[in-house]
């Protein structure tokens, strides 16, 4: 009997231990409204909102730099992990663009070559500085050269999708293996040159992130935890359900809603 009450007591205790697992340190009003999210390897948060406006917090919530976009354009995909510059791709234009750690600007780019690229839907930086291409109307995955604007490889999705609907949402390179979020597919994984490796159970994900060797995404008011590598999964309830967008380093997990980003700490 005294077994079984312990043993009912640990099944009661475990959700509330996910949930008194947070510690809230810092809630900030952000500047503009959060539409992308991404975060460098110093702890840097980058939020863009749908007017094109760039802001730039370091892990305390303090803002640091603010980009004001004289052509207005919503930015499709923001990726700043490389440190020394932020990649952010338009989709709107077909064009993409450099920022530097203070948020200035580089020349917009365009993906020109109309026999390489049609009509991309995602795109971001690849750690060999080239440019990681997602061609809907094609339906494949393209490295693009930044200097020729060629396609140094090219890998027809056609052959993998197992559902004959798509809807791809992100796409990131992250320890030398590209993933692109498919809503109805799940999570597709391919090397370094686009050989495509296998697809994670992991489906209808707008944004994900990553801490250590794993994908963090957040999905019915929890923070959802899957080891890329060994492939196991953990979640943990968020401390309030309507968060949208999560990033992690170190100890600090950042939490979104629209126009608020609250710090915590997950002990």
């Amino acid at each position: 009997m005294k077994l079984r009450l312990t043993l009912f007591i640990l099944i009661i205790w475990q959700p509330l231990a996910f949930t008194q697992g947070w510690k809230r340190l810092e809630s900030i009003k952000l500047n503009n409204p959060a539409h992308q999210i991404s975060i460098d390897r110093q702890g840097n948060i980058y939020v863009s909102s749908l007017n094109g406006a760039i802001d730039k917090y370091d892990s305390n919530g303090e803002l640091q730099a603010h980009y004001s976009p004289t052509k207005k354009s919503t930015p499709r995909i923001i990726d700043a992990w490389q440190g020394l510059r932020v990649f952010a791709f338009y989709k709107d234009f077909q064009e993409y663009s450099f920022f530097n750690r203070f948020l200035g600007e580089s020349e917009r780019y365009t993906f020109g070559n109309q026999q390489v690229t049609s009509n991309l839907s995602l795109s971001t930086i690849a750690t060999d500085n080239n440019i990681w291409a997602l061609d809907a109307q094609q339906l494949s995955l393209k490295k693009i050269d930044i200097n020729s604007n060629e396609a140094i490889s090219e890998t027809n999705l056609n052959l993998i999708l197992k559902n004959n609907t798509h809807d791809f949402t992100y796409i990131r390179e992250y320890q030398n293996l590209v993933f692109i979020s498919d809503s109805k597919n799940g999570i597709l994984v391919f090397d370094n040159i686009g050989n495509y490796l296998e697809t994670l159970p992991l489906f209808n994900i707008s944004f994900f992130s990553f801490k250590d060797s794993s994908l963090i995404s957040i999905q019915n008011g929890k923070v959802i935890y899957f080891d890329i590598y060994t492939k196991q999964k953990k979640e943990v309830s968020l401390p309030d359900p309507s968060y949208t967008f999560v990033l992690m380093e170190n100890k600090r997990v950042f939490l979104f809603k629209k126009e608020t980003l609250d710090i915590f700490e997950l002990n």
